[in-house]
């Protein structure tokens, strides 16, 4: 990535990216363990891997990119809130700067990690990178659900501990899995030009 404008490359992957985080968004069933193919509920742990997307476009093509994708998860995830009925817990995304301010934030974050880790070790790079922008993600969500409730911070954040550990998990499993494979940093093999 020598240049920072957008070529052809760039709004392809760019759209592919936001194109997978729709797929990840759409509803599949209302009730049960898997809401949608990004969102999975397994007894009293909600976790998501929406974000990676924005994670991978960061890494893969630059900050820009990873706030583009970032952004069209928000706005994606601002339009699903209006769907909830009153009185859901996920109706509170209705509000943008819950839904899609905090997510405008994490690939650029994602890519200062990557930037600063993988010059010495690639790996490193994307697992930092992978777990930045999660905490991106969770911190600027629950800091804005804080502010906007008049709630506590880290009141909010103890109820989704558990959810957080193992989005961390799932979002740095796919990270090194997917660029790793993309750039051939995992098997020793060339990888793809992508």
């Amino acid at each position: 990535m020598s240049d920072q404008g957008f070529s052809t490359r760039r709004l392809v992957i760019t759209a592919m990216l936001i194109a997978i985080s729709i797929v990840l968004a759409i509803p599949i069933q209302p009730a049960g363990p898997i809401n949608s193919l990004g969102f999975i509920t397994i007894g009293l742990i909600a976790f998501t891997f929406m974000h990676v997307p924005a994670i991978i476009g960061a890494i893969m093509e630059g900050p820009v990119v990873g706030a583009i994708v970032g952004f069209a998860f928000g706005l994606f995830s601002l339009y699903l809130a209006t769907l909830q009925p009153a009185g859901s817990q996920n109706a509170i995304f209705v509000d943008p700067i819950i839904s899609i301010l905090p997510r405008i934030f994490i690939g650029p974050v994602a890519w200062l990690v990557w930037n600063a880790l993988q010059r010495s070790n690639q790996m490193a790079g994307l697992i930092g990178a992978a777990v930045a922008g999660t905490l991106t993600n969770t911190i600027l969500v629950v800091g804005a659900i804080a502010l906007r409730l008049g709630a506590s911070f880290f009141g909010i954040l103890t109820t989704v501990t558990l959810n957080v550990a193992v989005e961390l998990v799932v979002a740095a499993v796919i990270v090194v899995a997917v660029v790793g494979a993309l750039r051939g940093y995992t098997g020793g093999r060339a990888g793809s030009t992508v």
